[in-house]
């Protein structure tokens, strides 16, 4: 059982209010670490989240780090995510070119997982780097 506690409120008022963004469990104890509570009460209120479907853990691919993005009730689920590898921005492509990718890739042999997220650069990072976005 999960009980809603004002520490669980704050970490889902933070992940809510930035939910285009994922957070790294340390930035989540230093957002939410005014009131003095211990990193391991943060650990354990993600992992709880994790396990309400509220919350979901994303991996880079590269290494073993990971991060948490606020995911709410159903919007968020069924599709695939797009995350920018300069400014850290996470994209929510539509139902429709999720089901269209995933139906190709299921074509050709591959299946991707429910939210699975692709890696790349967005057009501002992309602008910037070209020298553009000055």
């Amino acid at each position: 059982m999960t009980y809603k506690t004002g520490k669980r409120e704050a970490i889902l008022d933070f992940l809510s209010g930035n939910s285009e963004s994922s957070f790294t469990l340390l930035e989540i104890c230093s957002a939410v670490a005014s009131d003095g509570h211990g990193k391991s009460t943060v650990y354990r209120i993600v992992s709880e989240l994790l396990e309400d479907g509220c919350i979901k853990r994303l991996s880079d691919g590269k290494t073993r780090h990971c991060s948490y993005q606020y995911i709410g009730e159903e919007e968020c689920r069924g599709h695939l995510h797009l995350k920018c590898r300069g400014c850290g921005r996470l994209y929510h492509l539509c139902h429709e070119v999720s089901d269209e990718l995933s139906k190709t890739l299921r074509e050709s042999g591959f299946s991707l997982d429910d939210g699975a997220m692709l890696f790349g650069k967005c057009n501002s990072c992309n602008e910037t780097e070209r020298g553009e976005g000055k």
